[in-house]
């Protein structure tokens, strides 16, 4: 009987504990398997990894199985059944705005589970099954725990895989010699900048990119292996770093020609530490670059830029005189935008684009500085401007039904993302002007300060202003109520679905709704 109730019990174990390891290692995916990352998540939600209630609940059949009492032990077994089963019932799994995806790599993590679980099941049935499921016990109380332990287990294994992968890709790109590799990196613009250089410069070339937000050294590396063909012309690499070194990981495997510079600010400051750091790791974009070949093409608006030491030859790009191509004749509407774009010993071009505020036509700037280099003509470079889309939820326009317009600049996570929506916001005079908005996260100590500056500017671009998240709020709040912004005016969300609900109370057909930023699964 014991033993039918013990194996029975495992089984139930080995369920909720994958119900509970299975968000962890969403979190462990979404911090991109780096595991002083999730530490820190850990850390940050320390409630939830140390659920009080399973732990006290498991913890009384445990007692109840170690009391020298067969009968006593009986009971705990049976009551810890009735606990699993209710666990698991009642566990409620979360809506991911990022699906978790179950890879080579996690399927390895759940292989290493999988030959633990069949341990304690032998151990178990072998020797003193008390002890057995006291481990098996802790293990499910500290499910998240488990995953750092089992991931770090399987660190060198993954270190092979990984480099193998790396070594593929470089070994694909040495069998196409005449292709060329453009590098975009900055702290802010990297993504919308890909999607421009990509568009003008296809009207030409035979281009790739790498999609979405895929930046780090495995999604390049997975871009290079799965879709570089030998018919492309040009690599449009995006690259991001949370720590130095991660950029000239990517650069030594893809060996950039081009480079291009979008800004260097206090993003990811949680990691980095400090502005010194990102503008160090930034830079090792341009200081990979060929020293007669390579071109460093550099946002000459960016103060931070302007300071750093650069000395590969560069190609300056802005809204200014001062830099080599420029905007003028600005004409801003809330549709879209038409400037000229002076490049040098040429006539200027004048474009237009559907895209918003002053930073996308500063990125496009930047593509047309590259363009010109690369030899398109006007008609291209023209026709190029026209055919480009916002990036997916990035200042990203669209109608409701109803009449109302939303702003989607969800994927945002930056400062001067976040300052351009809200001047695009201010744009619409005419309407009611809702902002939504959890504010801006990985800031590191500068996080109150940056989401407080956050508040002042919403309180001087918005009617009516949603915050989401009751921790996140409060910096945000503080700013909005040095502007002396009516309370009433304020309304805070407990998490996104409630801020919709609140806007679907007050949206009209003359409102206009800024969607700046959603935190990921990992900050909810």
């Amino acid at each position: 009987m014991e033993k039918v109730l013990l194996n029975f019990n495992l089984i139930l174990i080995l369920t909720y504990f994958y119900r509970v390891a299975r968000h962890g290692l969403h979190i462990l995916q979404l911090e991109n398997y780096y595991l002083d990352r999730y530490a820190l998540w850990m850390k940050r939600y320390l409630k939830k990894v140390l659920n009080i209630k399973t732990i006290i609940l498991l913890i009384i059949p445990t007692i109840l199985i170690f009391i020298n009492d067969d009968i006593v032990n009986r009971v705990g077994l049976i009551l810890e059944a009735f606990i699993l089963l209710y666990l698991i019932f009642s566990f409620q799994k979360r809506k991911e705005k990022k699906p978790f995806v179950v890879t080579a790599r996690i399927k390895r993590v759940y292989a290493t589970y999988l030959v633990l679980f069949v341990i304690l099941v032998v151990c178990a049935n072998i020797l003193n099954y008390k002890y057995v499921m006291l481990v098996a016990n802790i293990s499910t109380m500290l499910a998240y725990l488990f995953v750092y332990i089992v991931s770090f287990i399987n660190k060198p294994i993954e270190k092979s895989i990984r480099n193998g992968f790396c070594q593929k890709a470089k070994h694909k790109l040495q069998e196409i010699p005449n292709l060329k590799v453009i590098g975009i990196t900055g702290s802010y613009g990297k993504t919308s900048t890909k999607y421009i250089v990509n568009t003008i410069l296809s009207q030409k070339y035979n281009t790739l990119m790498t999609p979405e937000s895929y930046n780090t050294t495995m999604g390049v590396v997975r871009t290079i292996n799965e879709k570089l063909t030998p018919m492309h012309q040009l690599f449009i690499c995006e690259m991001g770093a949370k720590y130095v070194g991660d950029i000239k990981e990517i650069t030594d495997i893809v060996n950039p020609t081009y480079g291009i510079l979008t800004a260097i600010g206090p993003q990811h400051l949680d990691t980095f530490k400090n502005i010194e750091n990102v503008r160090k790791t930034k830079l090792e974009l341009i200081d990979s670059l060929p020293e007669n070949e390579g071109l460093a093409f550099i946002n000459w608006e960016d103060e931070n830029i302007r300071n750093s030491k650069i000395s590969k030859k560069q190609v300056k790009f802005g809204l200014s005189k001062e830099a080599d191509y420029y905007a003028k004749n600005i004409n801003i509407t809330e549709r879209g935008s038409s400037f000229d774009v002076v490049i040098p010993g040429k006539d200027s071009i004048n474009v237009k684009t559907k895209l918003l505020g002053k930073l996308n036509i500063l990125n496009i700037v930047g593509a047309v500085a590259i363009a010109d280099k690369l030899g398109l003509s006007e008609e291209e470079i023209k026709i190029g401007v026209k055919y480009i889309r916002p990036v997916p939820h990035r200042l990203e326009l669209k109608q409701n039904p109803n009449g109302s317009i939303i702003i989607d600049d969800a994927y945002n996570s930056n400062i001067k993302g976040a300052k351009m929506a809200l001047d695009v916001l201010k744009s619409f005079e005419q309407k009611q002007r809702i902002l939504i908005t959890p504010g801006i996260v990985e800031l590191g100590d500068d996080s109150a300060k940056i989401n407080q500056e956050l508040g002042r500017n919403a309180a001087d671009s918005s009617d009516f202003i949603i915050l989401v998240g009751a921790n996140q709020a409060i910096p945000i709040y503080n700013g909005i109520k040095e502007k002396h912004y009516p309370e009433s005016k304020v309304y805070i969300a407990e998490n996104l679905q409630d801020a919709l609900g609140k806007m679907n109370s007050i949206i009209t057909k003359e409102s206009v709704v800024l969607l700046e930023n959603d935190l990921p699964d990992n900050y909810l």
